[in-house]
């Protein structure tokens, strides 16, 4: 995040100090200016700003009108905040396996999961890769909402189209160290719909008409002009660094062929590489360590599924439920991966994981 700080530093301190100066600092025309870009970005008829991207799935839960009972689908691999919002909202999780090979959610199993209770698929674009909404959406009851968790997917791309722009509502996450990031929380949701937009609006700001009167309850989720001036300035440049995560993908993917696997990137795809991913046929967690002596990060995302976490043991899931899930969790690691990384770096990244896994007898044919 420094890293990208110092590169658009003249730029953010330039936008920041006109933000101060104007006196206008919550929902006014740098809001609105951002908002419409980002529309304009995804290719999408509507996009309204929210406080976060847990929000912007929360909200958008509740255009489903949930009731006690009411079910939503999604997958166990993915981060916190998307089981958080579903609970958030009022429903209950129901989770599917996901495809070993794209880490995205099965189809098959999120319309086996479908019941008279489901009231909202929610698929996740995992780490940049995108679901294929449309061919889920077209088996789908026509009442059944399609929200997609597009907060790691900012650019992404299938058949030309952009992540969060397919189904009925998208969710976005402007935390810091998304594709696009602002200096603080924030988020987004797009959408085609005009209807949807009025109680959006009501949800994001206690259910208001106007200052004096509601008509029914929201929440305060209101986006800053200082985090929209920030990221107006960022998605400028977003295209760009999409595309150098690319090329950073691409080096990792063919010097490291026989080291790691990868997520298969559907040839109709166009990945933002949001995680760099590889799977570790061995011991990942050893190999952890040693990258971590070596002064390199790496991270897991993810280490416990969320069907396994303490807080969703109500849930009545079991170790065993979640198979491909429960595998991949325990192979994952996260390479360095962000637009600005240095070649030094990422070649220095590539000798020493090569080295230790060596040295572990962990490399495949």
């Amino acid at each position: 995040m420094q890293a990208q700080y110092e590169a658009f530093r003249e730029e953010v301190l330039s936008t920041v100090s006109d933000v101060l100066e104007s006196g206008r600092y919550t929902l006014a025309e740098r809001v609105r200016s951002f908002e419409a870009e980002f529309a304009e970005f995804v290719d999408a008829q509507h996009c309204l700003s929210v406080g976060s991207g847990t929000d912007a799935l929360i909200i958008s839960l509740k255009l489903a009108g949930i009731e006690p009972g009411d079910e939503v689908i999604t997958t166990p691999f993915t981060a916190i905040p998307t089981v958080s919002a579903i609970i958030a909202a009022g429903a209950k999780p129901v989770f599917v396996d996901i495809e070993e090979s794209t880490y995205l959610m099965d189809i098959n199993k999120a319309l086996a999961a479908v019941n008279e209770r489901t009231k909202a698929v929610m698929p996740v674009h995992i780490f940049g890769n995108v679901f294929d909404v449309e061919a889920l959406r077209s088996e789908l009851r026509e009442d059944i909402l399609m929200i997609e968790d597009a907060a790691q997917a900012h650019g992404s791309r299938i058949r030309g189209r952009s992540a969060g722009a397919i189904g009925d509502l998208g969710a976005f996450s402007f935390y810091p160290t998304k594709n696009l990031g602002g200096y603080g929380d924030g988020g987004a949701i797009v959408f085609e719909r005009e209807e949807f937009r009025p109680r959006i609006e009501r949800l994001r700001q206690y259910g208001m008409v106007d200052k004096d009167h509601i008509v029914h309850h929201g929440i305060n989720s209101r986006m800053d002009e200082i985090q929209a001036a920030i990221l107006l300035v960022k998605l400028k440049h977003l295209e760009a660094m999409n595309r150098r995560r690319r090329e950073l993908a691409d080096v990792y993917v063919s010097e490291l062929e026989g080291y790691l696997l990868f997520q298969e990137i559907p040839k109709d795809v166009v990945h933002n590489f949001h995680v760099m991913v590889g799977r570790v046929i061995g011991d990942r967690n050893a190999l952890l360590e040693r990258m971590t002596r070596r002064e390199i990060q790496c991270n897991i995302y993810y280490p416990l599924p969320l069907h396994l976490q303490e807080a969703n043991r109500f849930l009545g899931y079991q170790v065993g439920d979640f198979p491909i899930t429960e595998k991949l969790c325990g192979e994952v690691l996260a390479l360095p991966m962000y637009p600005e990384l240095p070649e030094p770096l990422l070649r220095r990244t590539i000798e020493v994981l090569r080295s230790e896994m060596g040295e572990m007898n962990a490399r495949f044919g």
